[in-house]
């Protein structure tokens, strides 16, 4: 039988992707989501520290797109500014093509391999490359009037939209739409010609919160664990990342008795699907000159999806935690070492040198390129007792490390 704890993980899960559906940053269900986290694990006698800060919210209408009285077909940008232009169409398949003067007040269509992946947002830190930094300097320096990115699917790409947008980004501010690359095959016939682009956008500044978790311990040094808050706009966001978040307040019902060994602190993090990663960079900026004190900092992320077992990766673990991960994993059918995942936010400890530990779902793969960020990730795909194994399991291993480094006995929790 799942048992209490389970029977509280999958109400969690309920709540966050029914009483708050689509808990993207700036949206009601995300501020709910975070107020009823806060509450919660005060109630298990954790101290919680709560700021606003603000954030960019999005709306928009319909893209038309005429050239020559012929229509075409496409989307707006995520967070673009409005567009009302009418320009010479140009296209551009290389960021050399970019790099000209042939460009400037133009409506450029992109297509090709230089939109094969999305864009990576100008001004963000965790991972941004040489490559996506010179598409982005050659568009502001050459100043395109709009650009439209025609693109295929591409099944590294969370969700596989397609068309994907090629530029998601709150500080990009030259219009940008996107199309299906079929459509814009049918678009290309028509370089050189007038086109006519219009849509209405907005940015809209919303407040969102950063919340922060504590049991204070005697003993030096912290225990850190994620699991981000918001969801993309429009999925109910059930394994991508209800789960975590539900895994998160399960442990603070299991640590509510903690009062030995290092420091816990959960931190919903708001903003892993926002392209600013806000609530990321503000926990980052709160721990500057702190990392080293943080003896685990552990993510979970897309655990639990029914039918799979949860995964367990660690990175740079020193001998004596691997020891107590590895024995903490023993009691557990449901957990099972996973290959290193590079993506989501325990990447924060790893840039960071701290010991590291991340839980997903095997065959993550498949669950971000199918159901992730999509209407189809529901509460119904989620196994709440693998999840609530995964806040047992890491409730374990806080208990293990603080009997390991203050040297006194503490027995679990008992079984709920």
């Amino acid at each position: 039988m799942p048992g209490p704890l389970a029977d509280a993980i999958a109400q969690y899960v309920d709540e966050l992707c029914t009483a708050y559906p689509d808990r993207h940053m700036g949206g009601p269900g995300n501020r709910a989501a975070t107020a009823t986290f806060a509450d919660t694990v005060a109630r298990f006698g954790f101290d919680v520290e709560r700021s606003q800060f603000d954030c960019i919210d999005w709306e928009h209408g319909d893209v038309l797109l005429d050239v020559a009285g012929e229509r075409f077909q496409a989307l707006v940008g995520p967070y673009s500014l409005a567009a009302d232009v009418e320009a010479i169409l140009a296209s551009a398949d290389s960021v050399e093509d970019l790099e000209t003067d042939t460009i400037r007040g133009a409506i450029v269509l992109m297509h090709g391999d230089l939109v094969r992946g999305q864009l990576m947002p100008k001004n963000f830190v965790f991972y941004n490359p040489e490559s996506h930094r010179r598409i982005i300097r050659a568009l502001e320096e050459n100043g395109p009037a709009a650009v439209i990115a025609a693109t295929g699917t591409n099944p590294e790409l969370v969700g596989s939209a397609y068309p994907f947008p090629f530029i998601e980004d709150g500080d990009f501010d030259i219009p940008s739409a996107y199309m299906k690359d079929v459509e814009g095959e049918r678009l290309l016939a028509h370089v050189g010609e007038t086109a006519k682009l219009h849509f209405d956008s907005r940015r809209v500044t919303r407040q969102s919160e950063h919340v922060v978790a504590t049991k204070a311990g005697p003993a030096p040094g912290r225990v850190v664990v994620f699991g981000h808050i918001d969801s993309k706009e429009g999925t109910p966001g059930a394994l991508d990342n209800a789960v975590g978040v539900a895994a998160l307040l399960g442990m603070a019902e299991l640590l509510s008795d903690y009062s030995s060994g290092p420091t816990v602190e959960l931190v919903p993090l708001n903003g892993e699907d926002y392209y600013a990663a806000s609530g990321q960079m503000i926990w980052v900026a709160e721990n500057e000159g702190r990392f080293g004190d943080i003896v685990l900092g552990a993510n979970i992320d897309a655990a639990g999806w029914r039918g799979h077992a949860a995964h367990i990766s660690t990175y740079s673990l020193p001998d004596a935690t691997a020891r107590i991960v590895g024995k903490a994993m023993e009691a557990y059918p449901s957990l099972a070492e996973g290959p290193p995942w590079p993506m989501s936010d325990h990447g924060i400890f790893i840039q960071h040198g701290c010991p590291t530990l991340a839980i997903t779902s095997e065959g993550v793969g498949d669950l971000l390129a199918e159901i992730a960020h999509t209407e189809r990730d529901v509460p119904a795909l989620v196994d709440a007792a693998v999840v609530a194994d995964c806040a047992r399991f890491l409730s374990d291993v806080v208990r293990d490390i603080a009997r390991n480094r203050d040297g006194r006995a503490k027995t679990h929790a008992g079984e709920r």
